[in-house]
């Protein structure tokens, strides 16, 4: 996941309008638009400076975001809505790359992991104990709402898999001088 793939599903996860962070960031709505969603020049500064807004103001949404709404319809939240089917398929993007890759990991067919995908089955708590292991935030997939450290934790995961690449990398290239 790219930095701007991370921030967008930040702000669909978290029901945040792309006019109050480009507000808090000092941008147009239209500039901040476009260096999310087409720019190559979204850098390091601009990512920390929204993680940053975002974890900063984490409570503040928190107070404000339910205020005036009078829908008790638990299934009228669109998070709610996507389904444990969809966070899966997400976790499953995220984490490994393709859906068959994870039900290696879980150590189930693709085809049962199909039936949890599409919501003909829903996931007991042997499966949910499984993506747990697997590093599935079982608080997410079951309610939608990621918290913060899961994103500091896929951060960290991609961070590591960047130093281990980097350093296969170099050990690829000591050997080889050396023969």
């Amino acid at each position: 996941m790219t930095a701007q793939e991370e921030i967008k599903f930040l702000i669909n996860t978290h029901g945040i309008k792309q006019n109050w962070l480009a507000k808090k960031l000092g941008l147009k709505p239209q500039t901040f638009s476009y260096l999310l969603n087409e720019s190559s020049k979204f850098d390091e500064h601009l990512y920390q400076s929204i993680k940053d807004i975002l974890e900063n103001n984490e409570q503040e949404l928190d107070i404000f975001n339910g205020l005036g709404e009078t829908n008790y319809d638990l299934f009228a939240d669109e998070k709610l809505r996507i389904g444990i089917g969809g966070r899966i398929r997400i976790f499953a993007k995220r984490k490994y790359g393709t859906l068959k890759k994870l039900a290696e990991a879980m150590a189930i067919s693709p085809q049962q992991l199909h039936q949890y995908i599409s919501g003909k089955r829903e996931p007991g708590s042997r499966i949910l104990l499984k993506l747990l292991k697997l590093g599935c935030d079982i608080n997410w997939l079951l309610s939608g709402s990621e918290s913060l450290e899961s994103f500091k934790i896929d951060k960290l995961e991609r961070e590591l898999n960047k130093l281990q690449e980097n350093l296969n990398q170099i050990s690829n290239l000591v050997k080889n001088k050396n023969h």
